[in-house]
């Protein structure tokens, strides 16, 4: 998973010199284009180009030039407007306006300015939090003009610490969205595909992503995904891990594994990513994480249906169930410690079960499914 992903971003070498000067405050820059946009007000000159890249020599050749805007030429369409600007979108935000078929162009400065000195007189420079590395370039994944490919890819990246939102395209489309990542749990890089926390004792309804794009509508706290997902998102990333965790309140018990670094393991993320429908082993096939206090994760060899024990699901491989495979009976001892999202059984609903058989949900309770 080494593809670069930039939308309208561009790392410049030898022409950002040029630009920026020799300011001491910043590190480097970025170049970044913005399509159907102008800055308005801050022409410094005005000349007629054949394309934008005659415009940005003229701008890199002129000191006072910080950004220009490219204008289609009515009375030429082979020559193009181009205003050089003295000042930048970061500079004046409030003059940068959408213009549909114009075209605004201009340095993003990365600040180092954090500079602390020590007994020594020696200057020791820090990167703001969006940036990182002895060039404090943008962090890959805080913003969608530079996202990663996925969770892990970005943490192996920026060293990543911190849990939350961030931005990926998988497959470098210049479309990127934003996801959940966990970076602190077992070296971090795990990517959010299901995220349900009921907020009362009756919250049961299940928003259900048909498309791993859907995966950013986490924040709903009903997010499962549909096998076709999850064999999308694995055509796209490849993942080789899946973590289930989930805690009940009313059991008091939280149930936490992650699927093993062998064939055992491996047959699991086939399965639950729809590229099998050969039901996997239970035993030898997880790892129980710190925290997890499951009788389900205690018992592996009891897993599965009488005629198909120590299996991993229920779910039939025919009909509606074949869609729900991480949500309906992932896991489950038979009458007695059930992982199931799925609230319909024999036409009476139920509540969600963790490590538990029927026992009443409260708010708080949460099933969750990362990938990596």
């Amino acid at each position: 998973m080494a593809c670069f992903c930039a939308t309208n971003l561009f790392l410049v070498s030898f022409e950002i010199l040029l630009w920026t000067g020799e300011a001491a405050d910043f590190c480097t820059s970025l170049f970044e284009t913005q399509q159907d946009h102008t800055l308005l007000g801050h022409v410094m000159e005005t000349v007629n180009v054949t394309d934008e890249f005659e415009c940005h020599r003229k701008c890199i050749h002129n000191n006072t030039c910080k950004s220009f805007n490219i204008h289609p030429l009515k009375t030429n369409p082979v020559q193009e407007t181009c205003e050089m600007n003295n000042q930048t979108r970061q500079m004046k935000p409030k003059h940068y306006k959408k213009k549909i078929g114009s075209s605004y162009h201009g340095s993003v400065e990365v600040s180092c300015v954090d500079i602390m000195e020590t007994n020594s007189q020696q200057k020791i420079r820090h990167c703001h939090p969006e940036y990182s590395g002895k060039q404090c370039t943008v962090k890959k994944g805080s913003s969608p003009d530079f996202p990663g490919v996925s969770c892990k890819d970005i943490r192996k990246s920026t060293n990543a610490q911190n849990n939350g939102e961030y931005w990926i395209d998988p497959k470098c489309t210049g479309l990127p969205f934003k996801v959940y990542c966990d970076m602190t749990t077992d070296g971090g890089g795990w990517l959010l595909v299901m995220n349900v926390i009921t907020g009362s004792p009756h919250s049961n309804q299940l928003s259900v992503v048909t498309s791993y794009r859907g995966i950013s509508d986490y924040h709903s706290n009903k997010m499962v995904i549909t096998t076709s997902a999850m064999k999308e998102l694995y055509g796209d990333l490849n993942f080789q891990q899946i973590r289930f965790y989930c805690w009940k309140k009313s059991v008091g018990r939280t149930f936490h594994v992650v699927t093993a670094a062998n064939s055992s393991g491996n047959a699991v993320v086939q399965y639950f990513s729809g590229l099998t429908d050969a039901l996997p082993d239970s035993c030898g096939s997880y790892v129980r994480m710190e925290g997890d206090n499951s009788s389900l994760a205690r018992q592996c060899e009891k897993w599965g249906r009488n005629d198909l024990p120590h299996k991993w699901s229920n779910s039939r491989v025919k009909g509606n169930k074949a869609g729900k495979r991480l949500y309906d009976h992932a896991a489950y001892i038979l009458f007695k410690y059930h992982w199931n999202l799925n609230i319909l059984y024999l036409e009476n609903k139920r509540p969600f079960e963790c490590d538990d058989f029927n026992k009443p949900q409260a708010s708080g309770d949460f099933w969750k499914v990362f990938v990596r």
